[in-house]
């Protein structure tokens, strides 16, 4: 039988001669010598250049020595504030709130800076988990691109500073001035019911008021599939946690999809195994594009755009015995037969499976609405008792708003948390449209392309400022506070709105009035009922979360004809329970769609993580942060398959003109395996004009490319043309870094196996560790590490770890990781201490199988990388650490060269801006990206090193969140308990797949995960002891698909005897 292959990259897959070469150098460069000429890129270390690097360095310190060093002072506090206590953390209960994302958050400050978000662990909706992007919002809050003030457009249509008097003054004197005038607001989707509220009682003191809602990344087709099947449009609450059968038709859940924090928690709970829990769920997922959801399926069908809307049919034919499809299939016969089993599995878990579509055609998802009726699946793993109020966004409210403007319908526009010039397919028509209003005013944060086209630009407070509530599932209320003062002279939209309805009342105090008409109506003393809410930022139904509060909130209904009432409606709408719709005029009108698909390359727009919608485009954190699947940073491209461009002569990195309706954009080629033949997919969020100096001209805009001759937003495109350019760049991409081979022993990175082989053996997958721990051998026997009582250790289970990053910016957040740069990210050069390797499994490129694996310092207790450092730099502690001193490394890298798991990082330049002439060591343009600034300063945290030009660095284990826990252990006089220590890439999972602790604690979790049948440690058959173990990956396949007990064996790839 053949083993199965493993690899990193196509260029792992087939590798060059020079590929070869390269993965047995330790680093990709030599000495930065390309410092010297910023155009050659490929300079390597001579004698010259050392001559020239030695005069340089002589020069330097000539001159630093006869420099007054900058004096720094830290002044304290004259009077300090009650609530502060230097060195101390504050932690505020809030809510992150950004367009239709949403965590429950707790915020940690720092003598007053926001510097950190962790997750409510009390909230029933994402269970105490953040996503990259909440976790990523901290940085944002420094942003140099906020506005500091309000702005007014002079007749020179500039930009200059005005008051919040003036802006006032000529806002309401111009909306009082004609009874008739006709006013427009657009907002994306808003989730918070007191801000319903206040546009409620601004169209009461302005009755011509509209309030217009979408969603750059469109749900509509569901929310009209549910209006006509099941009588209520809104999203429902899907119940990953009850689906022992999942099949998703492109659906990223674990990604992007709705609410993926909360569906990634009730997913993960079904694919936790243990000796007493063998069973898990089976997912199937059927798209064209390869998800970070569809790398993590057990079963993945790769089917063209066309074809997955007749899969959908096909599927609907199966379970029904139906015939709606008319014949046509979806796919060839292989691919067809794997359909047919996803459908008897759902069968046989009638009521216990859950069908899910991304698809924006109503049709579609009427059709699915149909197929989950079928299997009995309302009121088990589909619920509309406690319906999803995110992505409730209209595609027609937005193409009624964008033709009123074009007919200059409305006399005064106002815009609030979206940026539809950028992000709507027909945004450049509202660009000029725009600037004919008579008053346009927007509440953008910064300048962005729709702020642009403004009368007055009224600069919203950033969410950590604001006050605020939301609503994220009916009946689930959470609060929003203050966090910091507000750094500038902004202020919130509401309480904008409110002083020009003359309301006489602030935003605050708005809420506080809401909330006491509504939830607390049956308290005595309100105030203190508000208050418990708030410390603990959370009410929700059915259970005591504020103490001695009277009244539960009882769930809150849908009011379909005035959203702005919900929070004080307690009616409860009755659901229909049954499917009413005709599925066979869907069909047809799939069918009659399908067939418009032509020979073309079918190209389908997606949302990535990282930049979401456009909005987190000026954040440099998620700009560097690896995309899960491609690896790839600070861009987008256009997707294709292997064999697609292998037949069109295409290569990694080629630029590419794709044309749409006459439009063409200029975009690099990136080669992805599971990309379906015959297929693209394109990220949008990308192109932005007009975002900060992070997110101007990265990637491209191809908004214009969505379909908008439909009901609702096509974002898969049929007719466009591909035209090679003749240019080739470089995309920064991660996915091969690190790769070292250097002819060591066989390096067991990934083991994995299948369920019904670990229902047989607990050990299966993992066989050979037992042999391997009773080989160690030593060359001292007799020597006994000393330990205090703590021997810190970690586990990773790889049947939970989704890829999601998560892990990946809290890091980055806690520990201080420096921003390099596009770059420095091409010369390998990128500083994060945790990265997500990214496996594909399999002999065939087109279609493989992925494993994630997230890989950081494994804190060896041999660690190879201690005995080589000439200075003692690298060395152990008595607590199981492999920890850095900095002030002591002079930056040989030997440390990186030994170590095996190529987790060590160096500074090649003052990324962070830590030395006294920091600034003058940046010749690529790191300090462009804003990093060293003042204002993005503040969100360092204190308790962590910045680490200056020409010392190593890696992960610490959070080595000061230990410190600090053993603190307040010692001053509640207590022991540290299991759990009083959370690293931060564990407290951000949202899949619970790390856990962290004492291995010398026989009670605790990640004692009892490391004695798992599943536990081993990577490559530790050479005795190095690592502390981080990993569980093997488990796949719900059937016997003939069998996974080989086989380990990830990277010498196999490059042919080593």
């Amino acid at each position: 039988m053949a083993e199965k292959k493993y690899w990193k990259g196509l260029e792992e897959f087939n590798p060059s001669a020079e590929f070869v070469e390269l993965a047995q150098q330790e680093f990709p460069e030599e000495l930065p010598v390309d410092m010297f000429n910023d155009n050659d890129s490929k300079l390597t270390s001579n004698r010259r250049d050392f001559l020239k690097m030695m005069g340089f360095s002589l020069t330097a310190a000539t001159i630093a020595a006869g420099c007054e060093i900058p004096v720094k002072r830290v002044a304290p506090y004259v009077f300090k504030p009650e609530d502060i206590t230097p060195g101390i953390a504050t932690w505020y209960a809030s809510s992150f709130i950004n367009g239709s994302d949403y965590c429950s958050i707790l915020v940690k400050t720092r003598e007053g800076r926001p510097i950190k978000i962790e997750g409510n662990k009390d909230s029933r909706v994402t269970f105490g988990a953040t996503s990259a992007r909440a976790q990523a919002s901290i940085l944002s809050l420094y942003d140099t691109a906020r506005l500091r003030s309000a702005m007014s457009r002079t007749s020179a249509g500039e930009y200059a500073e005005a008051s919040w008097a003036d802006i006032d003054k000529a806002t309401t004197g111009k909306l009082t001035a004609n009874p008739g005038q006709q006013i427009r607001i657009l907002t994306t989707t808003v989730l918070s019911p007191s801000t319903k509220k206040v546009f409620a009682k601004f169209t009461e003191k302005y009755p011509n008021t509209k309030v217009y809602s979408y969603d750059a990344i469109s749900y509509s087709g569901m929310l009209m599939a549910n209006e006509v099947s099941k009588g209520i449009k809104a999203i429902p609450q899907y119940n990953f946690g009850k689906a022992k059968v999942i099949v998703s038709f492109e659906a990223d859940f674990l990604g992007t999809w709705i609410s993926p924090t909360e569906f990634t928690r009730g997913y993960v709970q079904n694919r936790k195994l243990n000796k007493d829990k063998r069973e898990m769920s089976r997912h199937y997922q059927i798209e064209s594009r390869l998800t970070m959801t569809g790398s993590n399926a057990d079963y993945r069908i790769a089917l063209k755009p066309a074809d997955l809307s007749l899969a959908v049919l096909n599927l609907y034919d199966t379970i029904t015995g139906g015939n709606i499809s008319g014949g046509m299939k979806a796919g060839d016969d292989a691919k067809q037969q794997k359909i047919n089993e996803a459908a008897e599995w759902l069968k046989k878990h009638e009521g216990e499976s859950l069908v899910v579509s991304a698809s924006n055609d109503a049709n579609v998802q009427l059709v699915v609405n149909a197929i989950n009726e079928a299997l009995g699946n309302y009121g088990n793993t589909i619920s509309f008792d406690n319906v999803n109020m995110m992505r409730q966004g209209s595609d027609a409210d937005l193409k009624t708003f964008i033709n009123e403007i074009k007919g200059k319908q409305a006399d005064i526009v106002m815009i609030y948390d979206c940026n539809p010039v950028y992000d709507a397919a027909m945004g450049f028509e509202l660009e000029a449209a725009l600037k004919e209003i008579p008053l346009t005013i927007s509440f953008s944060g910064t300048l962005d392309e729709t702020a642009n086209c403004c009368t007055f630009i009224c600069p919203d407070h950033h969410y950590l400022e604001s006050w605020n509530d939301a609503e994220p599932k009916q009946g689930y209320l959470s609060l929003a506070q203050p966090t910091i003062q507000n750094l500038f002279d902004t202020r919130q939209m509401q309480d904008s709105l409110l002083t020009w309805a003359g309301a006489g009342i602030t935003y605050h105090d708005f809420i506080m009035q809401s909330w006491g008409e509504t939830v607390f109506a049956g308290e005595l003393n309100k105030t203190t009922a508000f208050n418990k809410a708030l410390q603990g930022g959370l009410l929700q139904p059915n259970k005591r979360m504020l103490g001695d509060i009277e009244s539960a909130l009882l769930p809150i209904a849908i009011n379909n004809t005035d959203s702005t009432t919900r929070l004080t409606d307690q009616r409860i709408i009755t659901i229909s329970t049954t499917v009413n719709t005709n599925v066979s005029e869907a069909a047809n009108k799939i069918i009659d769609w399908a067939k418009k698909a032509g020979d073309a390359i079918q190209i389908t727009l997606y949302e990535k993580i990282t930049a979401g919608d456009g909005r987190y485009a000026n954040n440099p954190w998620l700009q560097e942060m690896p995309d899960p699947v491609s690896k790839v940073t600070w861009d987008n491209y256009i997707n294709v398959s292997p064999k697609w461009a292998d037949e069109n002569k295409l290569k990694h990195g080629d630029v590419v003109t794709v044309s749409v309706n006459n439009i063409p954009v200029n975009i690099p080629v990136a080669i992805q395996p599971g990309q379906a033949y015959g297929s693209a997919s394109i990220a949008l969020g990308y192109g932005r004009r007009m975002a900060g100096k992070v997110g101007n001209d990265v990637g491209v805009n191809v908004f214009s490319m969505i379909d908008t001759s439909g009901d609702t937003m096509n974002y898969t495109v049929f007719g466009a043309s591909l035209n090679e350019t003749g240019k080739n760049v470089q995309l920064a991409q991660t996915q091969t870094h690190f790769s070292l081979n250097d002819g060591l022993a066989k390096r067991k990175i990934v083991k994995e196996t299948t369920l019904t082989e670990y229902k047989k053996n607990s050990k299966a997958g993992n066989t050979d560790r037992a042999k391997i721990l009773e080989s160690l051998d030593t060359f001292y026997p007799d020597y006994q590490a000393t330990k205090n009582g703590f021997n810190w250790g970690m586990s990773i289970d790889l049947n939970s770890c989704i890829g999601c990053g998560a892990c990946h910016i809290a890091c980055v957040a806690e520990n201080n990781i420096p921003v390099v740069g596009k770059d420095q990210i091409q010369r390998s050069r990128e500083m994060h201490w945790i990265r997500i390797d990214r496996y594909y499994a399999g002999e065939d490129p087109e279609n493989p199988e992925v494993v994630f694996q997230p890989m950081l310092c494994q804190h060896c207790e041999n660690a190879p990388c201690e005995n080589v450092c000439p200075v003692g730099a690298t060395n152990h502690s008595t607590e199981g650490f492999n920890q850095m001193a900095y002030n002591r490394c002079i930056g040989t890298r030997y440390c990186a060269n030994n170590c095996p798991y190529k987790v060590r990082r160096f500074n090649w330049y003052d990324y962070a801006g830590a030395d006294t002439f920091g600034k003058m060591n940046d010749p690529n343009g790191t300090t462009d990206l804003g990093m060293l600034e003042d204002l993005t300063r503040m969100v360092l945290n204190p308790d962590v090193t910045v680490r200056s030009r020409g010392v190593i660095e890696k992960c610490s284990f959070c080595v000061q969140r230990i410190q600090e826990s053993k603190l307040t252990a010692k001053k509640e006089n207590r022991q540290l308990k299991d759990g009083d220590i959370r690293t931060a890439c564990q407290a951000a999972c949202p899949a619970e797949a790390i856990v962290f602790g004492n291995m010398f604690d026989e009670k605790s979790k990640v004692y009892k995960l490391n004695n798992d049948d599943r536990t081993y440690g990577i490559i530790e058959e050479n005795h190095w002891l690592p502390s981080v173990l990993y569980m093997t990956k488990v796949r719900n396949k059937e016997a003939g698909d069998h996974v080989h007990d086989k380990a990830l064996d990277i010498m196999d790839l490059y042919n080593y005897q």
